[in-house]
């Protein structure tokens, strides 16, 4: 019975440690995530959902932020009453620095308008903070329509 115990217990350890092991280990700046459309919020087509993944040096105050990559999923519709998911990954080519700080701006466009904007589950403020200073490098990211609450 003990030795069974064991080999679940060493099992299950091998199979939750491994992905936390393997993302310690990437030096990228890749972010995957998952942007949502609530079901709440209305009906929309052909649109496009703009991901920017920035950088900024945490030293220089005086410097703006870096460009890493801009991801857009096009043809995008949403249809209300019914959640809309589309998985997503940004900055896969890009090398982490320590000495920076990452951030993911997500809106949905009309032609050049902003018609939505994208805040990432895990953050409270308004910037999706990904990748360093405990922030997660895998995120959901859900939508409103501008203006609205």
């Amino acid at each position: 019975m003990f030795a069974r115990l064991a080999v679940l217990v060493v099992l299950a350890l091998a199979f939750t440690t491994s992905a936390p092991a393997e993302e310690k280990n990437d030096n990228t700046t890749k972010v995957m995530g998952t942007v949502i459309i609530p079901k709440e919020v209305a009906s929309f087509d052909n649109r496009v959902v703009e991901l920017r993944l920035y950088s900024i040096n945490k030293n220089l105050a005086d410097k703006g932020a870096d460009l890493v990559e801009k991801v857009e999923l096009k043809e995008f519709s949403h249809t209300t009453g019914k959640e809309t998911k589309k998985e997503f990954t940004i900055g896969a080519a890009g090398k982490l620095d320590a000495n920076n700080r990452y951030y993911v701006t997500a809106f949905v466009l009309l032609r050049d308008n902003r018609t939505h904007i994208g805040q990432a589950d895990h953050v409270k403020e308004p910037f999706n903070k990904v990748l360093t200073d405990g922030n997660p490098r895998a995120v959901t990211i859900r939508f409103k329509e501008i203006g609205k609450k």
